[in-house]
């Protein structure tokens, strides 16, 4: 008996939970292409790349609509069976609430480890995607485009300027260098290199080719060097990814990472430390979410099925201004970086757990 009910409230849920992930999907879509529908109609963005841009971004509106569509799906599920009085037959029959929940935090449980690795190994990656595309074709916002990916320049000193066309992170390699030296305002030399690597046992760049071009009053030099050539330069893989790249596109474990080497060092930016947490509070918000739900849709029977999607939404807006509250407070350091973000989870779970225990079994 118990095998079956199990076998219809999960399958009662799945229905609810699908379509409403699909209905949060839909919606991020539309009000995104809205948002943007000035820019996409001003630029020159062909179709193939507005597809590819939205096709990115269906990950990250499911990993943010999950949570949402659980908790709406769990109200769902628990009032159709208050609505159809099965859930007093079954507490007739001495099965308690507490056993009707089992298979629901169960699949929070699930769903939050789900989240976690569907979050770090596929919408991180979809994000950088998104990203490139966005910042190609003006189409992020104006904070955003702070995030220089391609032809970045820094002053290495009064008379030197480094110029990088590409910066990749995770193989911490750049581009496209050119090296430019002046003279009283005068270009003297330059060098050219399609690659640049860092060294990790010496902690310093290396070429392994280059091209170098000296101008002198008469005439210009012309060298090319395919031996490894180690520069000296004032930054590190540190200073340009932080520069180049948005937390949001690192995974946790990425993240994890590069805050050891922020620490080793010593440099103090909380915002990636911040994030690094936020990948594994976030994905709890299921489990949270779906032990809200239960508690809300039977903790009044007699309240209708709308009055509960209500509350639901209530306490969706709740959590996320919390989190995003504790985020922004731990970016400025007023909070440590792990309490930041786990601080709304841990209040959120005493008042669910209390709820929890005090509905009527």
């Amino acid at each position: 008996m118990h095998k079956l009910m199990d076998k219809y409230i999960l399958t009662l849920f799945s229905s609810k939970a699908v379509m409403a992930l699909l209905g949060f999907i839909i919606i991020f879509l539309l009000v995104d292409i809205f948002d943007h529908l000035d820019h996409i109609m001003d630029s020159t963005m062909p179709r193939i790349a507005i597809i590819q841009y939205y096709y990115h971004s269906v990950p990250w509106y499911a990993s943010i609509g999950l949570p949402m569509s659980l908790l709406l799906a769990t109200v769902f599920t628990m009032g159709i069976l208050q609505k159809n009085h099965e859930l007093s037959a079954l507490k007739a029959s001495g099965i308690s609430v507490n056993r009707l929940s089992i298979p629901l935090l169960l699949i929070g449980i699930l769903s939050s480890i789900f989240s976690f690795y569907f979050d770090n190994l596929f919408v991180t990656d979809h994000m950088e995607k998104r990203y490139e595309l966005g910042s190609k074709y003006n189409l992020v916002s104006s904070r955003s485009n702070k995030i220089k990916k391609k032809d970045i320049f820094r002053q290495e000193s009064q008379d030197k300027v480094l110029g990088i066309q590409r910066y990749n992170f995770r193989n911490q390699t750049a581009h496209g260098i050119s090296i430019q030296n002046f003279q009283f305002g005068e270009l003297a030399s330059r060098l050219d290199a399609p690659i640049m690597r860092w060294n990790t046992e010496n902690e310093n760049w290396l070429l392994q080719q280059y091209y170098t071009r000296d101008w002198d009053e008469d005439s210009l030099h012309f060298q090319e060097s395919k031996q490894d050539t180690v520069l000296q330069l004032n930054f590190t893989p540190t200073d340009l990814t932080q520069s180049t790249v948005k937390p949001e596109e690192m995974n946790y474990w990425e993240l994890k990472q590069f805050v050891e080497k922020l620490e080793y060092y010593g440099v103090k930016d909380p915002r990636w430390a911040v994030n690094m947490h936020f990948k594994t509070a976030f994905a709890c918000t299921s489990f949270l979410m779906m032990l809200f739900g239960i508690s809300l849709s039977i903790r009044k029977p007699r309240s209708s099925l709308a009055v509960g999607i209500g509350v639901s939404v209530f306490v969706i807006f709740l959590y996320y201004v919390g989190i995003k509250t504790g985020q922004s407070l731990g970016y400025k350091g007023t909070l440590p970086p792990l309490w930041s973000v786990w601080l709304p989870n841990f209040i959120f779970f005493c008042i669910g757990a209390i709820m929890f225990k005090r509905t009527r079994t």
